[in-house]
């Protein structure tokens, strides 16, 4: 029984598993990943062709039906999907190591680029923080000049009685007084 159980658990995981594939970068399959991305990234497209052993003759069943209705007669024809027949270059072990080097190379750039990058964006925001700690410096100074001092005044000391009610009061009367705010100034 667990026998039975092993080989069909082994024939299921078999059927489960992907088609083995391989990328081409352009003209040729591509010798490793990191060639694949970065002809990805220059290009943005890849090849993706899949290898398969099977070689499968299906009959479209649609062809056949449809060959069925037209003429009265049963007729079987196979027709093959459009499939890029693009022939592949072959590379020798000198144009692989070529291309291996280059990849390298460019790898290493990348790199350096984005050091120089960091370090720039680093230096960038050190000056934009000075900036606006300038900025922020001017502004006060600017406020408390320009700013109009409103002394504030306890409320007790302008009403007769100090209760609830009459600062209620107080406080609706005074907001009857002032106009509507104008909502389409910018505050600064």
């Amino acid at each position: 029984m667990r026998f039975i159980f092993l080989i069909t658990l082994i024939i299921l995981f078999e059927s489960c598993t992907k088609p083995k594939s391989v990328l081409i970068c352009g003209d040729h399959v591509c010798v490793n990943n990191d060639e694949a991305e970065q002809f990805f990234e220059e290009n943005l497209t890849i090849e993706v062709r899949i290898i398969d052993k099977k070689i499968k003759n299906e009959i479209d069943l649609v062809e056949l039906n449809l060959n069925e209705n037209k003429k009265g007669q049963r007729q079987i024809s196979i027709l093959n999907k459009k499939e890029t027949k693009k022939t592949l270059k072959t590379l020798t072990k000198d144009e692989i190591v070529k291309i291996k080097k280059n990849i390298n190379n460019k790898k290493k750039e990348k790199n350096i680029n984005k050091k120089i990058y960091k370090n720039e964006s680093l230096v960038a925001k050190k000056n934009s923080l000075k900036s606006e700690a300038r900025l922020k410096e001017n502004k006060k100074a600017n406020n408390n000049v320009n700013k109009n001092q409103n002394n504030v005044v306890d409320i007790c000391t302008i009403l007769e009685k100090c209760s609830i009610d009459e600062i209620s009061k107080h406080l609706v009367e005074e907001g009857k007084k002032k106009k509507f705010p104008d909502i389409t100034k910018r505050q600064q």
